[in-house]
């Protein structure tokens, strides 16, 4: 073997050396690509997974936050509507005088307890309708009272208000939803808050 044939020889064998190197850093590189693929994905999931969860946590927080409001605000617009409708009808309280008047007094009348009543409290055109049941020095007029009695026994022990605005504090209770009711059945049909009624 001569020293071309060596020289060849070993420059094949250098190459051959040198591409199953350059064969093998490949082929690592690839494995190390896939790894850092698959660690990269991993990471994203994780991260995607975080960051959805992140996001649902925010937007359960966000709706619960607006429910909270949204039911303040109603209940808000409730207590503006129930006193609004409250004032409405202590307004109308007065024209329950016009009709059947004297009968819907003499039953209010008959409604107080048996007692020694030292105070009789009525509307000022009420006086003499009053005095058909009551002694004369006991009554006293109040333009706040729009119909019916209020009556007190000595140092007012006992007090019996049978006065309409006593008699709509009490029912209103019952009322009120049912015209909350009707007035949110309107306002269904319609669509609007201003074509109720």
């Amino acid at each position: 073997m001569g020293l071309n044939e060596l020289i060849d020889s070993l420059k094949k064998n250098g190459q051959k050396q040198i591409d199953d190197i350059w064969q093998a850093a490949e082929s690592e590189a690839e494995i190390l690509r896939k790894q850092i693929a698959e660690a990269i994905a991993d990471i994203t999931k994780i991260h995607a997974d975080k960051l959805a969860s992140a996001c649902q946590k925010s937007m359960r927080a966000i709706f619960s936050e607006t429910e909270v409001k949204t039911r303040q605000k109603k209940l808000f617009a409730y207590q503006n509507l129930d006193q609004a409708l409250r004032n409405a009808a202590l307004k109308q309280l007065p024209s329950l005088r016009h009709q059947k008047y004297e009968k819907i007094f003499a039953m209010l009348v008959a409604e107080l307890p048996e007692r020694e009543w030292e105070k009789i409290v009525v509307h000022p055109d009420d006086l003499q309708m009053a005095a058909n049941f009551f002694t004369a020095n006991s009554l006293q007029p109040d333009s706040a009272i729009s119909g019916g009695v209020l009556a007190e026994t000595a140092n007012g022990r006992i007090v019996v208000d049978n006065t309409f605005e006593k008699r709509l504090e009490r029912k209103w209770p019952q009322i009120l939803p049912q015209i909350i009711a009707e007035l949110e059945k309107h306002f269904e049909k319609s669509g609007t808050a201003e074509k109720a009624g």
